[in-house]
């Protein structure tokens, strides 16, 4: 008997669907291939703790045998380095030492290198991204990672206002723009600003000195600056502090009082007809 329209049927499929020859013809292929877009930021770095504290090792049996394992290697503490500063790791020789890997976590029986505070098998030293053995080159750590000089500077370095190429290194912050360190530097004289203070103008940057030789208002009795706060008085032409207004010959103050001048200095009233000033 016929199976009825909800039975399964016992028939093979290439008997019940026509297009069965067409989709596994043995003449056509099928090949898929993918490919990794470049990211415009560098993945996100996996969880990471800079020196983690190996798991506490049950205690052993005591036991009358002497045991000549050697204590665990621990590196030197870490100093802090600037963001952006590449680094080298250091080459440890095979010896009684047995530092513990900072990627697997294991015990090296082996030559080993030294970074970031840590120890790690050569082969498993590589960049965060492209994967490149960073044995023997530079790298840079970035977000709890390592890249190569590379994938940093592609993914991670700033660019500099002024020069607009990436910084690789010590990185200055300033006018809420990153610069080069050597690139954000006085527009008058040129010299680099380092962690001095300087002053704007007209959008530019001016070192203390520049500042206030091109724009500051100079005190014409001491030639110091008249600084913001300051006390002064306008006279003759120039600008006094009001400690400096004073008679030329007698040094007596003559704010608020009336004065006489000769040859451009301030004289009190007993010595205006002074002939020595």
């Amino acid at each position: 008997p016929a199976p009825g329209p909800g039975a399964p049927s016992n028939r093979p499929p290439w008997v019940m669907d026509d297009t069965f020859a067409q989709k596994f013809d043995p003449s056509k292929t099928t090949t898929s291939v993918k490919v990794q877009p470049l990211p415009t930021a560098a993945p996100p770095a996996p969880s990471y703790v800079p020196n983690p504290a190996p798991a506490p090792a049950p205690p052993a049996a005591p036991s009358p045998a002497f045991n000549p394992s050697p204590a665990p290697f621990t590196p030197a503490p870490f100093p802090p380095v600037a963001r952006g500063v590449a680094q080298r790791a250091e080459r440890f020789a095979a010896s009684n030492r047995t530092p513990m890997c900072g990627a697997c976590n294991n015990i090296i029986r082996g030559p080993f290198l030294v970074a970031l505070g840590r120890s790690w098998h050569p082969e498993e030293f590589n960049c965060h991204y492209c994967h490149t053995s960073l044995a023997d080159v530079s790298f840079v750590e970035e977000q709890n990672s390592v890249y190569c000089e590379n994938c940093y500077r592609e993914f991670f370095a700033p660019t500099c206002a002024r020069c607009n190429s990436k910084i690789m290194g010590e990185v200055m912050h300033a006018l809420r723009q990153t610069w080069h360190t050597t690139c954000f530097v006085c527009a008058a004289c040129g010299k680099p600003f380092g962690n001095s203070l300087f002053h704007m103008e007209d959008g530019e940057p001016y070192c203390e000195k520049d500042y206030i030789a091109l724009f500051s208002t100079k005190c014409h009795g001491c030639d110091f600056p008249v600084e913001a706060g300051d006390k002064f008085i306008e006279a003759l032409g120039h600008t006094w502090h009001d400690t400096c207004f004073v008679c030329a010959v007698c040094h007596m103050n003559l704010e608020g009082q009336p004065f006489y001048s000769k040859k451009d200095k301030p004289l009190c009233k007993k010595h205006a007809h002074a002939i020595n000033v």
